[in-house]
């Protein structure tokens, strides 16, 4: 009986831990006070108001959003294409080879930020627009190519061979029996792809320039001048966008997996 209540005692602190800094953070862009503080002087929403009309955050906040979308795209399809061609042929060097994807997530962002920039910028004389996203999709990409190779190797090869023996062509019973079971493995990695690239800082602090900041880094910016809970307030909207997304994606994900059910007669 002690040990549950241990256990307990342990999970709830823990969930303390994870969900206590976001509960602040969503009580005080509530704040009418001009600073971050606890307790409340008063409830207000012009902080929110503030952040719609800020030109640097608005900005920031659509950069962000078409370089998370591009490089999480980009990233999927070569993904998929690159776990096609290391899943169909097993062996050792195809094993060699999904590690080495996965070696970019084990190197600070820091130092691959500092080292596309003096090789993507100064060397290569790149565009800055186009090296931050060649900078995110080396984020992303091992993320996509071994979500998207996990469920390659799960997939049963006779579903395609049968529609193959049936006659379909190779490239049509890719579209419409392996792509459609693989959409739950492809929508995961979009989803950790887009978080990834969106919150982003190391990298796109040595690649950003003039009119191409990103909102992580613009509001790292706003804090150090300004103390006031506009970037609580812009913290709880993304919270909230983040959340609808997973939501969304959750509700797919589960459609998929009834009719792929309903499919196979189960």
């Amino acid at each position: 009986m002690y040990k549950h209540r241990f256990i307990a005692l342990i999970a709830i602190l823990t969930l303390a831990f994870i969900f206590l800094p976001l509960i602040l953070i969503v009580i005080t862009s509530f704040n009418s006070a001009n600073t971050i503080s606890i307790p409340l002087d008063g409830f207000s929403l012009q902080w929110f108001a503030k952040v719609f009309k800020s030109r640097s955050l608005m900005q920031s906040f659509k950069n962000s959003l078409t370089l998370a979308l591009l490089a999480s795209v980009i990233g999927i399809v070569i993904g998929l294409v690159a776990s096609m061609a290391l899943v169909k042929r097993p062996g050792k060097v195809s094993n060699t080879l999904l590690s080495i994807f996965l070696s970019p997530s084990l190197i600070p962002g820091i130092v691959i930020g500092y080292v596309l920039f003096r090789f993507l910028v100064v060397v290569l004389q790149i565009p800055l627009n186009l090296a931050l996203i060649l900078g995110h999709l080396l984020i992303v990409l091992p993320f996509c190519v071994r979500i998207i190779s996990a469920s390659l190797k799960e997939l049963d090869e006779s579903i395609e061979e049968a529609a193959r023996t049936l006659g379909c062509p190779p490239t049509r019973a890719f579209l419409t029996v392996v792509l459609p079971n693989l959409r739950p493995a492809i929508l995961s990695a979009f989803m950790l792809s887009f978080i990834n690239s969106f919150n982003n800082i190391p990298v796109s602090m040595y690649l950003k320039g003039p009119g191409l900041n990103t909102l992580p880094y613009a509001m790292m910016n706003h804090i150090e001048y300004n103390y006031d809970p506009t970037v609580s307030a812009l913290s709880v909207m993304l919270m909230a966008m983040t959340l609808i997304f997973m939501v969304l994606l959750d509700r797919s994900m589960n459609t998929q997996q009834t009719r792929t059910k309903i499919t196979k007669g189960e």
